[in-house]
């Protein structure tokens, strides 16, 4: 049984977690942490969902994402949700915050590491994920373009923010 920590909009932790599925309250929210390999040649690495997956089914995905579960902070959440989705093993260390994001009862928390791994070096976990690939930003706009991608409003603006810090 899973459980997430409730928070305000602003993140301050209320003091209550709920079990996942329970519907939150209005003014309550939950912390997805998404996070985004980018390889030294540009590629992000990019996640195909499982087909059982209740939300976007068979879609393409940032390199691992999930919610964090109750007692876990973002970081914590993402550097697990990297491990079983993909067998990756990522340290805080290496995760940057790039953005924070409040959508709904979601705060989202946006994450980018800049690491080479090979795709022979993945361990897909099945039950969340039935492929991994390589992908540009560009190819990536054009797959959300396609429908093919998962497209959020934020994409625009990473993108371009981890690219002008590469020049």
């Amino acid at each position: 049984m899973e459980y997430w920590d409730v928070y305000d909009k602003n993140g301050k932790w209320r003091r209550k977690a709920i079990r996942r599925g329970t519907r939150l309250r209005r003014g309550e929210y939950h912390i997805i942490s998404e996070g985004w390999i980018l390889r030294d040649d540009g590629y992000f690495i990019i996640q195909r969902r499982a087909l059982n997956k209740k939300s976007f089914a068979g879609m393409w995905y940032c390199s691992a994402g999930g919610s964090v579960i109750s007692g876990e902070t973002a970081k914590e959440g993402m550097v697990r949700e990297f491990k079983e989705e993909l067998g990756v093993n990522i340290l805080e260390s290496e995760l940057r915050l790039k953005r924070i994001i409040t959508e709904k009862n979601t705060i989202f928390h946006i994450f980018l590491v800049r690491k080479n791994i090979s795709l022979e070096d993945i361990t897909l976990q099945e039950e969340e994920v039935m492929d991994v690939d390589l992908a540009t930003s560009d190819e990536i706009m054009d797959m959300i373009k396609k429908g093919t991608f998962i497209g959020l409003d934020y994409y625009d603006k990473f993108f371009k923010s981890v690219l002008n810090n590469r020049l």
